[in-house]
């Protein structure tokens, strides 16, 4: 069109402009009037156009039947012409929901692709303006509800949060049932509002929901009895289920669930998908992308569209309930080891791209379990979720209170893994040695293991003021050593430093201004992860320590390394250079063993006095120090003796840095330990062990030694 003159078209005039472009340029050789004096045709509707153009085609495979003398050079442009036009009618005929889900490459397994994404919505930019119009007017109206005076006004300003991210669709939903979690960030009241963002979230149309299930299962006669029938299937022809709820029993932010029945006499869960996910999260997602990239590079220091793009991807997956049922299994096998963790498993048969049917679960969430029971399901979360990010790689994203159950028979069962993150082995080392060195308060090593995750770069970059240049050497001297100094002032001057995770985000936050700082793209899930696990630990025990929890997976981690610079490491802390065992390490895990042991003791008898001076009306107890002497204690005063003696069963499988040295010593894993034991100075180890001050070393190698071997055969 361009080049026969005709005027350029803009977005929001009538299709039939188009149509009149393209026929100018279908015919320009043949016309004897300049295309751009012609009238365009009338066209009426959007069927009509469809129609005209069809027309055009045909008037065009007419002429050329004609012999109709045509220069050579319009030959090529002709015929590109026509394979433009042919796709661009295609486009316009198609399916809509087709082309949307050819942007993540449906009908095979859904991918993310961001320049795809845009493409799609580019063209359609209306779209995308009343999209942003969408999120700046319920801005506003939270805005205005957060405005009013809480004690005097009748507006309840977390109802309105809560109903205005429900309305935003699934993107918003995910981001309130993080804050739910976080009433550290918003005040209380809003957080219990925000709650029903996690099981009890606005359901879509039931008959909807039907129609999916029917669609996806390939039902032949109707879902189940006492359902309505879905079209194309026949009223007489055989049920789906046996039974299916009328109502789903719980709804999220991507899908509602139904409970049923197999005609076998299974009880399953069946998990719908919202018809309109895929296009609201792709819309939304092409909204944040496009303000990203306005402000990438002003107000972080870090790539925030590949940050974006790791969380789209995993929404993108999530979007793909067959990618769900492969997390779960796999996910369910990387904490075998761990004898409580348990998933749904999901039917083959039944598990399509919108529609999955998995087994029923008998057991109950969080709100609905007894103080005892919330110790102990938050306790045996935080272990299985730090055991992932330091021993398997594989990591729940998304573990708010909707997404885990305490089964009646005392599992731990997660559920809904179709956001998950995935971590590398030199960053779980990384990790690990940032664990160890929050709880022993060793901030350089906390710098390197910043280094090593790819939080701060190499060398450190440090400036006076916000408007400074980056610098890379510091007038107090090294900066490792003047960034380790200012991170233990910080972490000592904030609550919860050495204890809470959310602390130290804070502290990094605050830092990032005069300290280059990154986030990288992997970590961003993680850290979504971490802060909705802290949540719901500190609504259980607000003195709950995760880093404390996760200690003897760190531990385990640390004595079986992967990479070179971990092998190093761990021969530096158990061996002199003269390849002389450093006995402090030892003496150091048989002082935590002991101490640790002690505590439960004690834990144990202040829980027995405490239920004494209960009868007595005495004052109660000091509380127990630690987390899990903590549970211990209050398993150990539980009214239930069936629960409790089940409970005390999970508490003592938790593992301790003693035991993980053990565990590590007869495993596959621990080769790399055997390897540097066998490097060690023989003599002196005999000498040593043959001391008086070497008798805790030898009682314990009586203890673990046998057990070690027995696990490594």
């Amino acid at each position: 069109a361009k080049a026969l003159s005709v005027p350029q078209m803009r977005w929001g005039q009538p299709m039939h402009a188009m149509f009149w472009a393209v026929a100018c340029a279908l015919r320009a050789p043949l016309l004897a009037v300049p295309p751009s004096r012609a009238a365009p045709p009338r066209l009426g509707c959007h069927s009509c156009a469809r129609r005209s153009g069809a027309l055009l085609l045909a008037e065009h495979a007419a002429a050329s039947e004609r012999t109709v003398p045509v220069a050579d050079q319009f030959g090529h442009a002709r015929f590109q012409l026509m394979k433009n036009i042919e796709q661009s009618l295609v486009s316009i005929t198609a399916d809509p929901q087709q082309l949307l889900e050819a942007v993540v490459g449906l009908p095979g397994i859904a991918t993310y692709d961001r320049e795809a994404i845009m493409t799609y919505f580019q063209k359609r930019p209306a779209l995308m303006v009343a999209r942003t119009l969408d999120f700046l007017t319920a801005f506003r109206r939270v805005k205005a509800a957060w405005s009013m005076n809480v004690s005097t006004s009748s507006i309840d300003r977390g109802d309105v949060l809560r109903e205005e991210l429900a309305a935003l669709g699934p993107l918003a939903v995910k981001v309130g049932q993080t804050l739910s979690q976080r009433p550290d960030i918003l005040p209380e009241d809003v957080c219990i509002a925000l709650k029903t963002l996690q099981t009890s979230n606005k359901p879509f149309p039931n008959d909807e929901a039907y129609a999916v299930i029917a669609e996806e299962f390939s039902a032949v006669g109707p879902i189940a009895p006492g359902l309505p029938v879905t079209s194309n299937c026949d009223p007489d022809g055989p049920t789906l289920f046996k039974s299916l709820t009328t109502d789903c029993i719980a709804s999220a932010s991507l899908g509602q669930v139904y409970r049923g029945e197999m005609h076998d006499g299974r009880e399953i869960a069946v998990k719908v998908q919202r018809p309109d996910a895929l296009r609201q999260c792709l819309l939304d997602g092409s909204v944040i992308i496009l303000a990203l990239k306005a402000i990438q590079g002003r107000y972080w220091n870090g790539d925030l569209l590949a940050i974006f793009d790791v969380t789209a991807a995993g929404v993108v997956q999530e979007l793909d309930f067959r990618n769900e049922a492969r997390n779960a299994a796999e996910f369910r096998r990387s904490l075998d080891f761990l004898g409580y963790v348990d998933v749904p498993r999901s039917l083959p048969e039944l598990t399509t791209r919108r529609a999955m049917a998995m087994e029923w679960v008998h057991g109950r969430h969080l709100s609905a379990l007894n103080p005892e029971e919330q110790m102990r399901m938050t306790y045996m979360s935080c272990e299985a979720v730090t055991a992932g990010l330091v021993l398997t790689g594989m990591v729940h994203a998304d573990p708010h209170e909707g997404n885990v159950m305490l089964a009646d028979d005392g599992r731990l069962v997660f559920l809904d893994f179709g956001l998950m993150s995935t971590v590398d082995e030199p960053v779980m080392e990384a990790f690990a040695a940032g664990i160890q060195c929050v709880l022993s308060k060793d901030y350089e090593g906390l710098v390197r293991a910043f280094i090593d995750t790819g939080f701060v770069g190499s060398p450190i970059e440090w400036r006076a003021q916000e408007s400074d240049p980056w610098q890379r050497t510091h007038p107090d001297g090294d900066t490792t050593q003047v960034m380790a100094k200012e991170l233990r002032e910080r972490m000592e001057a904030c609550p919860g430093g050495g204890s809470r995770f959310g602390a130290l985000s804070i502290v990094l936050g605050d830092m990032g201004i005069f300290w280059q700082m990154y986030t990288p793209p992997y970590v961003i899930l993680l850290i979504r992860t971490f802060l909705t696990l802290e949540g719901i630990a500190a609504q259980v025990d607000p003195s709950f320590n995760i880093y404390e929890v996760a200690l003897p997976w760190a531990v385990q981690r640390a004595l079986s390394p992967s990479t070179p610079s971990g092998v190093q490491a761990l021969r530096n802390s158990l061996l002199t250079d003269d390849n002389k065992f450093q006995w402090q390490r030892i003496d150091t895990l048989i002082e935590q063993q002991q101490a640790q042991q002690r505590e439960e003791r004690e834990a144990r008898e202040r829980a027995a006095q405490l239920a004494v001076g209960e009868e007595a009306g005495a004052e109660s107890m000091p509380a127990a120090g630690s987390a899990r002497a903590r549970l211990l204690a209050e398993e150990s005063a539980a009214a239930s003796p069936t629960l409790s003696v089940d409970a005390d069963g999970h508490a003592q499988q938790a593992t301790t840095p003693l035991s993980s040295l053990t565990t590590v010593l007869g495993s596959a894993g621990g080769a790399t330990l055997r390897s540097i034991a066998r490097d060690l100075d023989s003599t002196e180890l005999l000498l040593r062990l043959a001391s008086p001050s070497a008798r805790p070393a030898r009682r314990l190698a009586v203890q673990r030694l046998p057990s070690a071997g027995q696990r490594g055969v």
